[in-house]
C-alpha cells in the first residue's frame, strides 16, 4: 500500500439543509469527532486532514481539540475540487481518501477495501456500490485528481470533486466493487443531511451506546430488526464547540 494514503474530509459550518451539523452533538460528541475516529482505525492512512474555509476553521478546530494529530487546510468555500487539489498538494498525498462531514458511520474496514481494491487495479477512482449510503468512501489517485483539477470547468463538477471523472469514464480507470450477500443493502441511509437523518442517526449509537465500536454488521443488523424513528418532531439540537 502507497505510503503517502491520506484522509480529506470535506467539512464547512454553513450547510444550508441542517447548518453547523458537523458540530452537533452525537452522544457526548460532536458529530465530526466520530467521522475522526473511526477513520482512525484503518490500517493505511497517515493522515486525516479537514479541509475547510476560513470562516469554519476555529470552531471545527476547537470541536476537535482532543484529536491534535488531526491537520487542518483552508481553501475556497464553493470551489470544493480546488480545496481537494491544494490540500492534496499540500500534504503530498498520493492517494486521497474523500470522506465527507455527513457521515458519523464511515466504515473503516470498507475504507480498507476499498483501498486494497484501488491499489490492487491500479484505478483512478473506486468505491463500493451496495453498502449502507453513509458508510462508504471515495478512493482517488493523486494524478486523477490533478488531471480532474485541471480540465473540470462546470459549477457542479467544482462543487462535487467526482463527477467530472463519473462522466468521462472512457478517460478514467473508474473501479466499483459491489456488495453481496448480507452486506448488500443499498436502501439504509445512515448519513446525516437533514433533521430526521439526525434523528435517525443518533437513535443508531444510543442503541449501541455500551459498545466501543459500531460495526457495519451492527448497523444492517439494526435496520433489518424493524427499528422505529421516534421523536421527529420533539427533537433539540444541541451544539458541541
Amino acid at each position: 500500500m502507497i505510503k503517502e494514503t491520506d484522509v480529506i474530509i470535506q467539512a464547512r459550518l454553513d450547510s444550508t439543509r441542517l447548518p453547523e451539523k458537523v458540530l452537533l452533538s452525537i452522544g457526548k460528541k460532536p458529530l465530526i469527532a466520530w467521522i475522526v475516529e473511526r477513520l482512525t482505525l484503518s490500517q493505511y492512512i497517515r493522515n486525516i486532514i479537514i479541509a475547510t474555509t476560513e470562516d469554519s476553521l476555529s470552531r471545527i478546530k476547537r470541536s476537535l481539540k482532543n484529536y491534535s494529530f488531526v491537520k487542518y487546510f483552508t481553501g475556497s468555500k464553493n470551489n470544493v475540487l480546488e480545496r481537494y487539489y491544494q490540500a492534496a498538494s499540500h500534504f503530498g498525498s498520493k492517494v486521497i481518501v474523500r470522506a465527507t462531514g455527513d457521515n458519523p458511520l464511515v466504515c473503516p474496514e470498507f475504507l480498507d477495501k476499498t483501498l486494497e481494491y484501488h491499489e490492487e487495479a491500479g484505478a483512478d477512482l473506486t468505491h463500493f456500490l451496495g453498502i449502507p449510503i453513509g458508510t462508504g468512501v471515495e478512493v482517488i489517485g493523486s494524478d486523477a485528481l490533478n488531471s480532474v483539477y485541471k480540465n473540470a470547468k462546470s459549477p457542479y463538477d467544482l462543487e462535487h470533486v467526482t463527477p467530472f471523472i463519473y462522466k468521462n469514464r472512457d478517460s478514467y480507470k473508474v473501479l466499483e466493487p459491489l456488495s453481496s450477500g448480507f452486506y448488500y443493502s443499498p436502501d439504509i441511509r445512515v448519513t446525516v443531511d437533514t433533521p430526521a437523518d439526525l434523528v435517525h442517526v443518533r437513535q443508531i449509537f444510543d442503541n449501541f451506546r455500551n459498545k466501543a465500536f459500531i460495526s457495519m454488521e451492527d448497523i444492517i443488523s439494526y435496520h433489518k430488526s424493524g427499528y422505529k424513528i421516534k421523536g421527529i418532531n420533539t427533537w433539540k439540537i444541541p451544539i458541541t464547540v
